[in-house]
C-alpha cells in the first residue's frame, strides 16, 4: 500500500487486525475457559492461570462460544459462517457431541436448570418466525417445548425449585417480562413497563431489569405473589445497567453500569441494594458481541470468591480480568504503544439539540476527519477499541464519533427522538456532525463511515446532503427499507417492526421515502461497500444494490462472513481497503 509506505508499515499492520478474548468461563479445576479469534476465528480455549498459554479446545471451522459448565461436559455454542443460527453441543473426552439439529433453527436464551442435566431455551424450528420456549435434554438433546406464544422469546430464569421459568417478549427495545408454567400459562409482569426482563429468581423474589416509572434501567426486586408493583429498588440512577450477573450463592451482584463514555462494574449485596465494592480496571467498556450482550461477558467463580470479565478500552482490545486483584489473564491482541484516547465532546444540532460525541483527534489543527456513526439503531459509541480510529489516525486523519438522537445511554426519551417517522431527523443530526466539524474549522475534509444500521446512516448522509461530503465508507448496510424487511430471516422481522416501521402498514410510504436506494443517483462522494454473504441481520442484497444504483461504488463482499468482518485474515483486508480508499480521497 501506498499509504503504509508513507507512514509505519509496522505499525499500521499491528492495527489491521483485531484479537479479543471473550465470554470467560472459570471452571472448578480453577482453570478459565473463554473465546477467542486469535487463531483467525472465534473458539473455544482453556487457560491453566493467569498469562499461560491457552489451548483450543476442539478445533472446528464453526464460530464456538464455551456457555456453561455441567456434569456431562462443557456446553457450547456454535455457528457456521457467522450467520448467528447458534446450534449447542457438549464437549467432553476431547470432542464435541451435536445436541441439536435442526440447521435452521436458532437456539438461544439457554439457561441451565438448577439440576444441570437440562437447560431452558428458546428455538424456531425449521426457521420460522416465532419462537418455541422450552427445555432441553443435555444428554439426549430432546426438545420438549412449553409454549409457543407468538413472537421473539427468550427464557431468563428457573424458579429456585426448577418448576417454573421467567421468560422475555422482545420487540426490539420494548420488552416484556412473563412467569410460564410447564402447561404453557403466562402471567405479565410490571405491565406499567416499556422495558421489563428477568435478570434472576431468588428466595426472596425476581431481580427484574426495568424502567418502570424512570428514564433509565434499574434493578428491582418484585414478589412473585404481587408481579404488578416492585417492591423494592436496588439500583437506580440516571444510567442505565447494561447487565446483571448474581453470584452463584445468591447473595451478591455484579451491575454493569453505562456511565456515559465509560463503564463501571459494582458489586451489590442483594439483601439491601448496598454497593461494596467497584472492579477497579483501567477506563473502559465490557464487552457485547454478536454472542451476546455485556451480560454474557462477565462471570462468577463456582465459589463466588472471584469475578471475571472480558474488558476493553480504546486502546487495547478486549481481555480478562479477574476480580478482586485486577489480575490480567489473557495477552491477546498486541497494539502499538501511543494510541489515541478519545476526547468526550458534544455539539448542537439543527434544532438546537445537544449531541454528544467522542473524538480520536491529533492535536488541535485542522486535518481530514471521518464521521463514524455507530449501529444499532440501539447503539452508543463509547470508549471500546475502534481499530478503523486507530487506523486512520495512523495516517493522520481525525475521527468523530456522535450519538445521535436514538442512541442508547442517555435516556429513554432521548432514545426515542428517532422512532419511526422521526428516523430522518437523526440523519440530520449526522450531517450537523460534518458541518459542526468544518464549520469549527477542525476538519478539512469530511468522509462518512458505519456499519449496520451505521451504514444506513452513511448512505443516508450522502444523499441528504451531497456536498458535504468527500467519501462514504458502508458496512452491512442497510439501502431499502421494503428489501430490507423482505428478505430478511423471518424472526428478525418481528423485533425491527417496532422501531422502523411496518413495511406493509402505515408506515409504507415513509420507509420508501428515507431508503437511499431510491436517491442513488444524487450521491457524489465516492464509496466503498462491504458485506458477509451469510450476514442474517442485513441481507447482503442492500449491498450489491446500492452498488449497482451507484454505479462507481466500489463493492467487497466476504464470502465466509456474517454480519460484520470477524475472521483476522478478512479484518487484514478490509480494513486494508477502507485506509487506501479513505487515504486516496481524503488527504
Amino acid at each position: 500500500m501506498d499509504v503504509l509506505a508513507a507512514t509505519d508499515p509496522a505499525r499500521i499492520e499491528r492495527l489491521l487486525s483485531v484479537a479479543r478474548s471473550t465470554r470467560p468461563l472459570p471452571a472448578p479445576d480453577g482453570s478459565l475457559y473463554f473465546a477467542s479469534n486469535r487463531g483467525g476465528h472465534v473458539q473455544a480455549y482453556r487457560q491453566t492461570a493467569p498469562g499461560a498459554e491457552p489451548v483450543v479446545l476442539a478445533r472446528s471451522e464453526t464460530r464456538m462460544v464455551p456457555h456453561a459448565h455441567t456434569p456431562l461436559g462443557l456446553l457450547v455454542r456454535e455457528d457456521r459462517g457467522g450467520n448467528e443460527v447458534w446450534q449447542l453441543g457438549m464437549f467432553s473426552d476431547g470432542r464435541v457431541r451435536p445436541l441439536t439439529t435442526d440447521l435452521k433453527a436458532i437456539h438461544q436464551s439457554v439457561t441451565v436448570h438448577p439440576d444441570r442435566r437440562r437447560a431452558g431455551l428458546g428455538w424456531n424450528p425449521n426457521g420460522q418466525a416465532d419462537m418455541v420456549l422450552g427445555e432441553i435434554d443435555l444428554e439426549t438433546g430432546e426438545l420438549t417445548p412449553w409454549a409457543e406464544p407468538g413472537g421473539f422469546w427468550q427464557w431468563e430464569a428457573w424458579s429456585p425449585d426448577g418448576t417454573r421459568a421467567a421468560v422475555m417478549k422482545t420487540m426490539g427495545t420494548p420488552t416484556e417480562a412473563y412467569l410460564l408454567d410447564r402447561d404453557g400459562g403466562l402471567v405479565r409482569l410490571l405491565e406499567g413497563a416499556l422495558r421489563a426482563s428477568t435478570v434472576e429468581w431468588i428466595d426472596a423474589g425476581l431481580l427484574v431489569l426495568t424502567d418502570v416509572g424512570r428514564d433509565y434501567l434499574g434493578l428491582a426486586l418484585v414478589d412473585p405473589e404481587h408481579l404488578d408493583a416492585v417492591a423494592g429498588w436496588l439500583f437506580e440512577e440516571d444510567h442505565d445497567v447494561e447487565g446483571v450477573v448474581v453470584d452463584p450463592a445468591k447473595t451478591r451482584a455484579a451491575l454493569i453500569v453505562n456511565d456515559g463514555i465509560y463503564d463501571s462494574i459494582r458489586v451489590i449485596e442483594l439483601a439491601a441494594g448496598r454497593e461494596v465494592d467497584r472492579l477497579a480496571l483501567p477506563s473502559g467498556v465490557t464487552i457485547a458481541d454478536h454472542s451476546g450482550d455485556a451480560g454474557y461477558h462477565i462471570y462468577w467463580s463456582g465459589d463466588g470468591t472471584r469475578l471475571f470479565v472480558s474488558w476493553e478500552r480504546p486502546t487495547q482490545p478486549a481481555e480478562i480480568y479477574e476480580w478482586p486483584g485486577g489480575a490480567r489473564w489473557t495477552f491477546t491482541g498486541e497494539v502499538p504503544d501511543g494510541l489515541v484516547e478519545p476526547r468526550e465532546v458534544s455539539y448542537e444540532s439543527f434544532d438546537g439539540l445537544t449531541i454528544p460525541s467522542l473524538f480520536y483527534r491529533l492535536g488541535d489543527q485542522p486535518r481530514p476527519a471521518v464521521v463514524y456513526f455507530h449501529g444499532g439503531p440501539e447503539g452508543q459509541s463509547r470508549g471500546g477499541y475502534v481499530p478503523q480510529a486507530h487506523l486512520l489516525n495512523a495516517i493522520g486523519v481525525n475521527v468523530f464519533l456522535p450519538n445521535v438522537r436514538g442512541s442508547t445511554g442517555y435516556g429513554m426519551r432521548f432514545q426515542s427522538l428517532d422512532d419511526k417517522t422521526l428516523r430522518w431527523n437523526s440523519v440530520k443530526d449526522g450531517c450537523e456532525a460534518a458541518r459542526h466539524l468544518k464549520g469549527s474549522e477542525q476538519a478539512t475534509t469530511t468522509a462518512a463511515m458505519g456499519g449496520s444500521y451505521g451504514g444506513f446512516m452513511t448512505l443516508a448522509v450522502l444523499v441528504e446532503d451531497p456536498d458535504l461530503w468527500d467519501a462514504g465508507v458502508e458496512t452491512v448496510g442497510i439501502a431499502d427499507w421494503h428489501t430490507f424487511f423482505r428478505n430478511m430471516p423471518p424472526w428478525r422481522g418481528v423485533l425491527r417492526i417496532n422501531e422502523y416501521g411496518d413495511p406493509n402498514g402505515a408506515e409504507a410510504d415513509f420507509l420508501r421515502q428515507i431508503s437511499p436506494l431510491h436517491r442513488a443517483s444524487s450521491i457524489k462522494a465516492p464509496l466503498l461497500v462491504i458485506h458477509g454473504r451469510n450476514d442474517p441481520r442485513v441481507p447482503v442484497g442492500e449491498s450489491i444494490q446500492i452498488g449497482e444504483a451507484v454505479g462507481r461504488a466500489e463493492v467487497l463482499i466476504f464470502e465466509d462472513e456474517g454480519h460484520g468482518v470477524a475472521k483476522l485474515a478478512n479484518q487484514v483486508t478490509a480494513n486494508g481497503k477502507i485506509l487506501e480508499f479513505l487515504a486516496a480521497h481524503l488527504l
